[in-house]
Formats: C-alpha cells, sequence, structure tokens
C-alpha cells in the first residue's frame, strides 16, 4: 500500500513518480498494489492500482484523516506500507502502534526538510537523490533515484515553436521548466538573461507568474503551462535549473533522456549528476549572466561533456527499472525484518 498525502489538484514531481511507481509495480508479477491518495489525482491512478480517495486537505494531526487511514489500512492490511513524502510518513509514523507488527514501513524523502523525526520511526527509508540522503543523516537511507517513461518526440521543429512564439529561431534557445514558485528560484534565470545573446523560454504556471512578468527582459519569454513540455526538450540548445531547494527534479531526468544537456545550481539530483562545470555556483545577475555566456558560446562542447548522462538516464532511470529496484528492496527488507 503507498500512501501519498498532497491535497492537490496541483501535479508535482513526487505525485508523479509515487503514481508511476506504483502503476509499474503493479504490473510486476506477484505483486498488488493500492494507493491511497487525495480524489482529485483519480483520472491518474491506472486500473491495476486499487485507489482509496482520502481527504488530505486535512491536517497530519486530524483525528479523522488518521482515523480514516487506520480503517483503510485495515481493511486489507499489507505486507509494506509505503509512504512518500513527510506528510505521508508523519500519518503513518503516528499510527504505527495501531498497524500490524508484521507490516514493513517504508517512507519516501523526496525532497529536504528541517524536521526529519518521523522518518526515524520507519523499519526503511528512501530518498531520491544523495543530497537528501546527506540531509536526513545520522538516519540510514536507501537512494532510490527518481525515473520516467521514455519519450519519442512528435513532429514539432524549432521553426514552427520559433514562429508560434513569436521568438528568433536563429538565436540559442534555452528553457526554463516548472512551477513557478519561489523555490525554484526564476527570477535569478529572468535577470541573468537580460542582455544574454539568446532567447529563454520558461515553461510553468504558479503564483510568482505576475511578479516574474514584471522583471522579464525582451529575450525571456514566460510561456505557460504546457502540455508538450518532452517535445520542447528535444528543440532548445539547453536547459537551466535556478532552484535554491530540489529533491530530484524530473525535469532534469526528462531533459537528459531528450539529449538536452542541463546547467543548473548545486541542489540533489543535479549534484548527484551534472559535471562541477555544470553547476551554477553564483547565482548573482552579473556571474550567472557569464556563466550562461559562456556556455552559450560553447554549446556543442556542453553537449558532448553530458553524452555520458545521456546514456546513463536512457539506460537505467526509466521508471519500470526503478519499480524493479524498489521491489527487490522491498523483498530484501521484508526478508531482513522476518528473520529479526
Amino acid at each position: 500500500m503507498l500512501i501519498l498525502a498532497s491535497s492537490g489538484p496541483t501535479v508535482g514531481g513526487m505525485e508523479l513518480q509515487a503514481i508511476q511507481q506504483a502503476e509499474e509495480l503493479s504490473m510486476l508479477p506477484n505483486t498488488q498494489l493500492s494507493l491511497v491518495a487525495a480524489k482529485c489525482f483519480g483520472d491518474l491512478i491506472p486500473s491495476s492500482v486499487t485507489h482509496y480517495p482520502a481527504n488530505m486537505t486535512q491536517s497530519r494531526r486530524s483525528i479523522f484523516l488518521l482515523g480514516s487511514l487506520l480503517r483503510t489500512i485495515r481493511t486489507d492490511p499489507p505486507d509494506i506500507i509505503h509512504a512518500h513524502g513527510h506528510k505521508a510518513a508523519s500519518l503513518i509514523s503516528t499510527l504505527k502502534p495501531f498497524i500490524p507488527k508484521h507490516t514493513l514501513l517504508i517512507a519516501t524523502a523526496h525532497n529536504v526538510k528541517r524536521n526529519n523525526k518521523q522518518l526515524a520511526k520507519m523499519n526503511a527509508v528512501f530518498v531520491v537523490s544523495k543530497g537528501i540522503a546527506k540531509a536526513v543523516a545520522p538516519i540510514k537511507s536507501h537512494v532510490v533515484l527518481n525515473g520516467i517513461k521514455p519519450h519519442t518526440p512528435g513532429k514539432l521543429t524549432k521553426e514552427i515553436l520559433c514562429k508560434n512564439l513569436g521568438i528568433d529561431e536563429s538565436l540559442p534557445l534555452i528553457l526554463g521548466v516548472g512551477r513557478l514558485v519561489q523555490t525554484k528560484r526564476f527570477e535569478h534565470l529572468v535577470n541573468a538573461a537580460d542582455g544574454l545573446n539568446a532567447s529563454i523560454v520558461i515553461c510553468g504556471d504558479g503564483p510568482e507568474l505576475t511578479t516574474l512578468q514584471k522583471i522579464s527582459p525582451t529575450n525571456c519569454l514566460l510561456a505557460g503551462h504546457r502540455k508538450d513540455i518532452r517535445d520542447l526538450l528535444f528543440l532548445a540548445d539547453f536547459m537551466v535549473i535556478s532552484a535554491d531547494r530540489d529533491g530530484f527534479s524530473l525535469a532534469l531526468i526528462e531533459a537528459l533522456h531528450s539529449g538536452l544537456p542541463v546547467l543548473s545550481t548545486p541542489v540533489p539530483g543535479a549534484e548527484d549528476l551534472l559535471p562541477d562545470n555544470c553547476l551554477i555556483k553564483d547565482t548573482e545577475k552579473n556571474a550567472f549572466h557569464s556563466f550562461l555566456s559562456h556556455h552559450i558560446m560553447h554549446i556543442e562542447q556542453l553537449k558532448e561533456s553530458q553524452k555520458p548522462l545521456f546514456d546513463f538516464v536512457r539506460n537505467e532511470l526509466q521508471i519500470s527499472q526503478v519499480a524493479e529496484r524498489t521491489l527487490c528492496l522491498y523483498q530484501d527488507l521484508l526478508a531482513k525484518k522476518k528473520n529479526l
């Protein structure tokens, strides 16, 4: 049984990862999967996974949410309860005295948090990057990197895209992708874009949209939410991640899978994978501008330096492979628990 405690309706990296892992795990031999998640995620959950809707807008301390979750667990007691995210881990840790002793309790930390005490109550902790493993220490954890589904690009070309967006096709195209929220720090990219010999297109929506629109230079376009992001990754010259906090960006993996090089601040995930010269150490406007200008002038060298990463992501980070590795960990942990 997987627990996803997000209230929705926004579907972020953690939500997508949990749902896709549930789908892939449910297709492996001798597995039965259920997912406790908000009703709004129902359309994303495949028929192979039993969906138990829950009102996740309630606090992690809500007796109504805790009672509902406990009743669901007791309806069909699972061998494993896997909580995705800190809120889900908190719910399960609170209910631990009432959950059968044979049930293996696992939590996955998808991001860096200040308080990790609830993770310590689990039988095992998974993390999605080495950076998060450091953050939750001294709690022992297993690094299980995120995965994605492969994608074949459609018929969209750079010429058509640039024409539709009203940008110059002859200029290098730099992408920013993600929710427009404070932790993503897109303002750093917007500020550094001023005067760059490139077109910067930021895809995403969120509460920071109006603020970013006010400070965007003429060569920086806020394109809003798009459903064809993965097609765009095949057309751009490189992608930039300017976040100051992240777990393991799915956009990072999707870009590398598409053969698109990435420059990023040293957040978990990017710090694990990218060469040191592709990590943005200084987001002050002039320093960031110079860093981007250097890579714009050496795009082919940038692509060449990240080719091993393109192969690694394609060969190791497909969601089906992540599910298989997760199942192996489940089996090992169950065996150890039975032998205690």
